[in-house]
């Protein structure tokens, strides 16, 4: 018998998939969704392509390209796509972005971000896995223990 799962489509609104299994809640935390957004978040699913994945639909909200960078960050080469009128209209893997500002917080005490109101400002040092390194005290961090500004 083959498994099967009945989920509902969505008549507007975002899709990511192909989470690594075990990120959605953390992708949910850090995208700060207003309270009243309906959200279905489906875990631990078997994927042809991951063997186990997470899967977040998101009702009448897109994701703005901040928030598609914190996703990608958290699970690389996830995939978003767009819905409108129960069809999806834009389909994008998600890739970390290679330079970004703004995103993370240095977790460095003695990071002149953190001591006065200056944006951190990132590069991607290695894809998988993923590391980046902060461009004013050149601390690398890995994808598990960065925090999300």
């Amino acid at each position: 018998m083959t498994e099967s799962y009945q989920v509902s489509k969505l008549a507007r609104g975002t899709v990511l998939d192909h989470l690594h299994a075990g990120t959605g809640q953390r992708a949910l935390r850090v995208l700060r969704l207003p309270p009243d957004c309906t959200v279905m978040l489906g875990q631990n699913l078997k994927s042809g392509r991951l063997a186990r994945k997470d899967i977040i639909k998101i009702q009448d909200y897109e994701l703005n390209e901040d928030e598609a960078a914190k996703v990608a960050l958290i699970s690389p080469e996830a995939t978003l796509s767009i819905i409108r009128d129960f069809k999806v209209v834009e389909k994008f893997d998600l890739h970390p972005p290679l330079a970004f500002r703004g995103l993370i917080r240095c977790q460095n005490s003695m990071c002149i971000t953190n001591a006065e109101s200056i944006p951190g400002s990132w590069v991607t040092e290695q894809h998988a896995p993923l590391r980046i390194k902060c461009q004013y005290c050149d601390r690398a961090v890995d994808a598990d223990a960065f925090e999300f500004a």
